[in-house]
């Protein structure tokens, strides 16, 4: 059972927010959308931590023969897999043994939440905004290697694309990777709603009204609290403006699965036991959370657990601190394609890996052997550049 508030509370909003995301629930859960009814699989959700195999989540992923789908549904190469990208994956079982946690994924789905030209540039302050929306970068914010100087580098006008969390305590998004947009993509957003005024045909994400007059697609019973995913468009004149011009799927179902794991910010609250991630609802009465101390509206979460009709239950939620994020680096394994001419570093699975750091060690091999074709693994966290990653482990294999 999850608690209720006065709908004229904040938190009763919060609730409500909560009950629209269990209606949805319900309706996928009754057949629609592909969910199924007692899978036995795998899923994971988070942003990509390292390749060889996809890393989400601490699970080392096979993604060999995985089908790999963009947030329209087309077909796309595993190739094209970027460390940062936010991706949904369905696997097998989870099998978690001494050397880690691992499973085949089935299907991955990555999907960016903003594309579109760069407005106000604020380095100081760690951001710039995008369709209004402020976009905060961190130390743990992957930079294409398409975009030179990372956040300085970045230029009013400028279309880029954005894979980030929504941070409902701040009500902002939090970069995970930064990258040049494809023009035909357009202007795209997804989050929460924050308000709704249907009278006169505006809703509110963040702190950023649009319009949403004569757009199509618009879903039934639009209401503070729902995600939604919209295209928009550029409006001049009477005075300059973002307009909806059509709304799409913001949260595709989740078929039921048995090892779950997800990895995001806390978008809704409204008790310990009853919140949402990402979006996504979450039954934590089965956790043992000993009160949940610390969870809230925009505190950093890891959930485990099972999907039964769309519902995340969970067995353990875990919060996460920036530092615990910014220190895990990164892992990427494979053969070199590149090496650097005069040493100093080479490129794996599309990744730049430096070899500068004082403190590097090497395993079952010497730099001498950093030679194209030769099988890596490397251990490392994101460079200053925030393009490559600095090796402070490299296995020869």
């Amino acid at each position: 059972m999850f608690t209720t508030f006065p709908s004229t509370s904040p938190r009763g909003l919060l609730a409500g927010a909560l009950a629209l995301l269990a209606a949805a629930a319900l309706v996928a859960g009754c057949g629609g959308g592909g969910v199924g009814s007692g899978g036995t699989g795998g899923f994971a959700s988070g942003p990509i931590t390292g390749f060889g195999s996809v890393i989400v989540g601490g699970v080392r992923f096979d993604d060999r023969n995985a089908e790999v789908e963009d947030l329209d549904g087309q077909r796309r190469s595993r190739d094209e897999l970027r460390l940062g990208m936010t991706v949904d994956i369905d696997s097998s079982a989870i099998t978690n043994a001494a050397t880690g946690a691992t499973a085949t994924a089935n299907r991955i789905r990555f999907e960016s939440e903003l594309s579109g030209p760069v407005g106000l540039v604020d380095v100081a302050g760690g951001s710039f905004t995008l369709l209004g929306q402020r976009v905060t970068v961190d130390a743990s914010t992957v930079f294409d290697e398409g975009l030179n100087g990372g956040l300085a580098g970045l230029n009013t006008g400028q279309p880029v694309e954005i894979y980030a969390v929504f941070d409902a305590a701040a009500q902002r998004y939090r970069a995970t990777r930064v990258e040049p947009a494809a023009v035909a993509l357009g202007l795209r957003l997804r989050g929460p709603l924050a308000a709704v005024d249907t009278t006169a045909q505006t809703l509110r994400v963040g702190s950023v009204s649009y319009r949403y007059a004569g757009a199509s697609g618009v879903p039934a019973g639009l209401a503070a609290g729902q995600f939604v995913r919209l295209r928009l468009e550029a409006e001049l004149l009477p005075t300059p403006r973002w307009v909806v011009r059509s709304f799409g799927t913001a949260l595709r179902p989740w078929a039921d699965a048995d090892d779950v794991k997800v990895e995001g910010l806390i978008t809704a609250f409204g008790s310990a036991t009853s919140f949402s991630v990402n979006g996504r609802l979450v039954d934590a009465s089965g956790a043992g959370l000993g009160g949940g101390a610390g969870l809230a509206a925009g505190v950093r979460v890891e959930v485990e657990g099972n999907l039964r009709g769309g519902v995340l239950r969970a067995t353990r939620v875990v919060i996460k601190s920036d530092d615990e994020v910014r220190n895990r680096g990164f892992e990427i394994e494979g053969s070199i394609t590149a090496v650097a001419a005069g040493g100093g570093g080479f490129v794996v699975r599309g990744v730049t890996v430096n070899t500068t750091r004082t403190d590097l060690r090497y395993e079952n091999g010497t730099a001498a052997q950093l030679t194209v074709g030769r099988r890596v693994e490397v251990r490392g966290v994101l460079a200053a550049d925030r393009r490559s990653v600095d090796a402070t482990r490299i296995s020869f294999r």
